[in-house]
């Protein structure tokens, strides 16, 4: 029986609170007996408290690991039948624990998790003419069939315990080799079948701060392009959709005076994570495979993506939040390029409310701070002129529980964030992240690299997700920079 981590970060925050306080209360002078010894409490209390946290946590990641393995491996949970384009393909796939529903056909994961994966018609509509689309929409169909999970399951197991790809190959009969081959993708591995690409999004969405916010898109295609608000130079961006309004017979609908419409476009990246493994490992393990894949690898690739959607470049990488042109707020405080001030000079107290209040009413409903932790726990340090601490943790742990607040806002963490100490750091985000596009091609696969790595006895694993992301509207956010 695990313990409540929520009431135990909850501890921990008051116990480094307390402690804060008691220093602050203190600060250069010699603190006299009684305090000292509380001091000491506090510290140990502390420890025992991160020691009993780290403990769960990894209580709960084995126990997910074993969870996972046995819903990956459970037979009601297979594919009974071929998944044809019809109504017996259809029927196949909702008795394998999939759903077909408005307009996507998702899959329910081990930790009761919908996580949706294709548009319908990648498995269900006519093929399209455009061959990229095309070859997309022929293969998942291909690798969403029985056989072709137990060919990819077989290559693996049959790679932990071969000294090349080649042999592994070789262990898979003809009809196996044959199916393998319809996943077989541009780096010479092959397309992890949806069901465990399924795990692995879900996981990644526990893991990452951006796709908790965002908005996340499944495409069949290399990019997505679809109509945006360009802001207009009186008005802004009143309106925060894809239309926009007026009374009839006032105006024309497409009027000089609007906002005005243009493209937004998120290209399709391509993202990799990569692991190496002890052969004696993986010949003992074999057989959990799946779910190291979903778990391990799920993790991993959630915190690139959330490098990428925060300070990519928009190169190989998307354009991230903080390169998108977004318009900034000056918090620099008391200290040059810091978060900070005192109980003499404000310094970023009022500055941070700037920024929230910079954020246009109809997308700060909705809002949400993101800054990395370091910067959150100077922003917590923050007093008034009495010296009280402005901004407490109070409305939960921000770990299995309610998040964090600042000002009623959820606050969430993220160390892709810049850090303070360097003038014009973009140290905090604030806004709408719905305005944040993720577009997901689920098409994620691996490759196993087994001769590369053979005189150190070790298998290498990479595997390769097509994801790529964009601000859809930058007047949905702020940035504040020291």
């Amino acid at each position: 029986m695990g313990i409540d981590l929520a009431l135990v970060n909850k501890e921990l925050e008051d116990v480094v609170a307390e402690r804060a306080l008691l220093r602050e209360k203190h600060k250069g002078a010699t603190m006299p007996e009684e305090a000292r010894s509380r001091d000491e409490e506090l510290v140990n209390r502390g420890k025992k408290l991160q020691f009993v946290i780290e403990e769960e946590k990894q209580r709960i990641r084995d126990e997910e690991f074993v969870n996972t393995a046995r819903y990956l491996d459970d037979p009601a949970y297979k594919v009974p039948l071929a998944v044809n384009a019809d109504d017996d393909g259809r029927r196949s796939l909702q008795a394998a624990g999939w759903t077909i529903k408005g307009g996507f056909v998702s899959r329910m994961t081990s930790f009761d998790r919908e996580q949706a994966m294709f548009p319908e018609e990648v498995l269900f509509g006519p093929i399209p003419k455009d061959p990229v689309a095309a070859h997309y929409y022929n293969q998942t169909r291909a690798v969403m069939q029985g056989e072709y999970r137990d060919a990819y399951v077989k290559y693996l197991k049959a790679c932990a315990t071969s000294r090349s790809e080649s042999m592994a190959m070789n262990r898979l009969t003809a009809a196996e080799q044959n199916a393998l081959s319809s996943g077989l993708d541009e780096q010479g591995g092959f397309l992890v079948p949806p069901d465990v690409q399924a795990e692995i999004l879900a996981r990644a969405a526990q893991t990452s701060v951006m796709r908790r916010l965002c908005r996340v898109l499944p495409t069949s295609r290399d990019r997505i392009v679809f109509p945006a608000i360009k802001a207009n130079s009186s008005s802004g961006s009143i309106y925060s959709s894809g239309f926009v309004g007026g009374w009839a017979g006032e105006t024309p609908a497409f009027s000089e005076t609007d906002p005005t419409f243009q493209d937004f476009e998120i290209g399709i990246k391509k993202l990799r994570v990569a692991t190496k493994l002890s052969n004696d490992w993986l010949a003992d393990t074999a057989g959990n495979m799946l779910a190291f894949l979903a778990q391990n690898g799920g993790e991993n690739m959630a915190l690139v993506e959330d490098q990428g959607f925060i300070a990519g470049d928009g190169g190989l990488q998307p354009r991230g939040l903080l390169n998108s042109g977004i318009s900034t707020i000056d918090v620099e405080g008391s200290t040059s390029n810091t978060i900070s001030n005192s109980t003499s000079n404000t310094g970023s107290a009022p500055k941070l409310i700037d920024v929230e209040y910079g954020v246009p009413s109809q997308y700060s409903n909705n809002g949400s701070w993101l800054m990395s932790r370091s910067v959150e726990g100077k922003v917590r340090k923050l007093v008034d002129a009495n010296g009280r601490y402005m901004w407490l943790s109070a409305s939960g742990s921000g770990y299995a529980g309610t998040p964090r607040d600042i000002d009623g806002y959820p606050v969430y963490n993220s160390d892709f964030m810049e850090a303070d100490g360097t003038d014009a750091a973009k140290v905090i985000a604030f806004g709408d992240f719905r305005n944040y596009i993720i577009g997901q091609r689920a098409a994620i696969s691996t490759v196993v690299l087994r001769e590369r790595f053979a005189d150190t006895d070790q298998t290498g694993i990479i595997l390769f997700e097509r994801v790529g992301g964009g601000v859809w509207n930058t007047d949905a956010f702020r940035i504040g920079v020291v």
